[in-house]
């Protein structure tokens, strides 16, 4: 008897990102300073603009989605954001597609707000950067109280009816298995992004733009050049929207000249997205303007804020 071919889908679960309220009688300390250079004269140079062929979040895996369950504890915005924030920058210190042991963050300062990633043997560092952007927005719209995103990805297999079905479990086995990575974070590609010879100079003297907007378009972009090839300069442009916000950051290298040197390098360009939301959170500086990195006092890379016509109005903080 001829059968009919038959596509099934399937949702394979990743791993779950918690967002909770801690409660505390303690009173929390000053957040960190920024390392931020007064603002001055600089003329920036023009360059072509060279896109990285990739447009947010480093091209995200199209299998890839979320459930998203609300919780009823409030949480404050800026302690999410802050916490994200140090999630993405231990993230980024592994491969894009390395395993991620997961963890919990409560940082000093904002720790009324915990980040718990448990530990999965699909867990990779892109799911969680992924994960996490998509959490963010999701408060974003639904108001900042606890959730937590279960991550998926959408898996599908062909087979005849009246034979014997494709052996789906062990597809699924050795999709897992080839998630793992025993080793661990990769050392090569590690180094200190709180190198004291970096600098930031800041100067955001623009319209206001929204807070959200401007710590979603940095997540993104973290995630963007997370997935770049580190083993050379960066010689592409990018840039990230905050969502459906009316903040957008480009990015890119002071000069378009790789054999350089100056050359801008991955760990200094995530040290300067790093900085700069610390830098704006300090002092609510949350405008439209410009950033240059500066490693050993010579200007490596180059930032924007700028602000979308589409948005009629800036969306209240």
């Amino acid at each position: 008897m001829r059968g009919f071919l038959l596509a099934v889908t399937y949702a394979l679960f990743i791993a779950t990102i918690s967002f909770a309220a801690i409660i505390s009688n303690r009173s929390l300390p000053e957040s960190s300073t920024a390392d931020a250079l007064p603002s001055r004269e600089l003329t920036i140079p023009n360059g072509p603009i060279l896109q990285s062929g990739n447009s947010g979040l480093g091209a995200k895996d199209p299998r890839f989605f979320t459930l998203v369950k609300d919780g009823d504890e409030d949480l404050p915005d800026k302690s999410v954001f802050m916490n994200i924030l140090a999630v993405l920058r231990e993230l980024s210190r592994q491969q894009f597609n390395d395993h991620f042991h997961g963890g919990e963050w409560s940082i000093h300062g904002y720790d009324n707000v915990a980040v718990h990633i448990p530990p999965h043997p699909r867990l990779r560092v892109n799911y969680a950067m992924w994960g996490l952007n998509q959490g963010v927005a999701h408060m974003n719209g639904n108001g900042y109280q606890s959730v937590e995103v279960h991550m998926f990805l959408q898996w599908w297999t062909r087979r005849w009816t009246g034979r014997a079905p494709l052996p789906h479990r062990a597809q699924l086995a050795a999709d897992a298995a080839s998630s793992r990575n025993t080793s661990g974070v990769d050392e090569d590609s590690v180094s200190s992004l709180d190198t004291p010879n970096y600098n930031l100079r800041p100067n955001f003297q623009g319209p206001r733009l929204s807070t959200y907007g401007v710590f979603a378009s940095l997540f993104a972009a973290i995630a963007e050049v997370a997935s770049w090839d580190r083993s050379r300069p960066i010689e592409a442009q990018g840039q990230t929207v905050g969502g459906s916000t009316n903040a957008a950051l480009t990015f890119r290298p002071w000069v378009f000249q790789p054999s350089g040197p100056p050359c801008l390098y991955y760990d200094p360009m995530v040290w300067m997205f790093d900085r700069v939301a610390k830098y704006m959170i300090r002092y609510n500086r949350f405008n439209a303007g410009e950033f240059v990195l500066l490693v050993d006092d010579q200007p490596v890379g180059f930032g924007e804020f700028s602000r979308l016509q589409r948005a009629a109005q800036v969306e209240e903080d």
